[in-house]
């Protein structure tokens, strides 16, 4: 999840759990709405109660908005503090970071102040796993300069949405210092961009998978994640209808980047955090006994290649069948 610095405070994450809550019970009689069983259900509702978000985005660029620097940089200020206590207090996600303005033309020196500002304020109370995204970025060079800055004390972050940055990929791996974490599509930027006007923009673009397909290959093999961007129409609103057609949207959105290999993206509001989690826990847990199985059948053939219900698995197979029992377990579906 990502929201604007101005509305960041220490408390964010239970919030948006009350939210989220909130749109199920209005939105969400039973299961068939989000196409999920009732014990998908009831385990998305306990998540939303114990841990609603698990990774925050203190926004300081496109989901800020505009304001001047007087303001710019007592939000700068406010949300460090607003970290501390988080921190200090335990109510923060497991992971958070702030996404500043790119390290190229105009907004350069602003955002630069801004992260300066912050980290000086939370001082040398900086939550473990902290992150900083750069949007935007052209050139590998940008994200070498945010590793300068940051001098290994935050995770760096960088969100594809130029074509420039396409073809170099991987230099942003040597850039970044042994600190890149992750690299973020950002599609809606990227597809204009390249020209392709606002009523066809999707995240599922022919050109934001090739984006995709480009990021995957560049991080093979590497510790870096590679993260899909948000699904912008939203749930919500006042009519019934609307509101279950943008989840749908979400939910098949999320199946398209899963089969891709994406298996993180961003949510934009609150109500998208109940089709994350079903969405999620429906798609694990209704292929994990025939994974379990598969990978049991594999191992009882002492290792050799096996065949089960015409499915022929070896080696390379039994990777991709553990991978995805992990991530089920990870994700908690399982």
């Amino acid at each position: 999840m990502y929201g604007g610095a101005h509305l960041f405070n220490a408390d964010i994450s239970r919030k948006l759990g009350r939210l989220a809550l909130a749109a199920m019970d209005r939105w969400v009689p039973s299961a068939v709405e989000l196409d999920c069983s009732e014990a998908v259900l009831a385990r998305v509702r306990e998540k939303l109660t114990r841990e609603p978000v698990e990774d925050y985005r203190i926004d300081f660029e496109d989901g800020y908005g505009v304001h001047d620097d007087e303001e710019e940089d007592r939000h700068a200020i406010t949300a460090a503090k607003a970290v501390r206590d988080g921190a200090e207090a335990g109510t923060l996600p497991a992971f958070t970071g702030i996404r500043i303005r790119p390290l190229h033309g105009p907004t350069r020196e602003r955002s630069l102040r801004t992260l300066r500002l912050f980290l000086q304020t939370v001082a040398y109370r900086l939550p473990a796993h902290f992150r900083v995204t750069l949007p935007k970025v052209k050139r590998p060079e940008e994200v070498a300069q945010l590793a300068v800055e940051l001098r290994g004390r935050a995770w760096i972050e960088a969100l594809v949405e130029t074509p420039p940055i396409l073809s170099r990929l991987r230099e942003m791996l040597d850039a970044a210092g042994g600190k890149l974490l992750s690299v973020h599509l950002g599609p809606y930027d990227l597809l204009a961009s390249l020209g392709v006007s606002a009523p066809f923009q999707r995240l599922h673009h022919p050109a934001c998978t090739s984006a995709r397909m480009q990021m995957l290959m560049a991080f093979a093999g590497t510790d870096v994640d590679v993260v899909d961007g948000p699904t912008k129409i939203l749930p919500i609103g006042d009519a019934r209808g609307p509101v279950i057609a943008a989840w749908q949207q979400h939910r098949d959105e999320i199946l398209l980047s899963l089969s891709e290999g994406f298996y993180q993206g961003w949510d934009l509001h609150p109500a998208q955090l109940v089709t994350r989690y079903a969405t999620l826990y429906q798609f694990y847990g209704l292929h994990a006994a025939e994974m379990q199985a598969r990978l049991a059948n594999y191992e009882a053939g002492e290792r050799q290649a096996v065949v089960m219900q015409r499915q022929f698995d070896d080696a390379s197979t039994v990777r991709g069948l553990r991978t995805f029992l992990n991530r089920a377990k990870d994700c908690g579906a399982i």
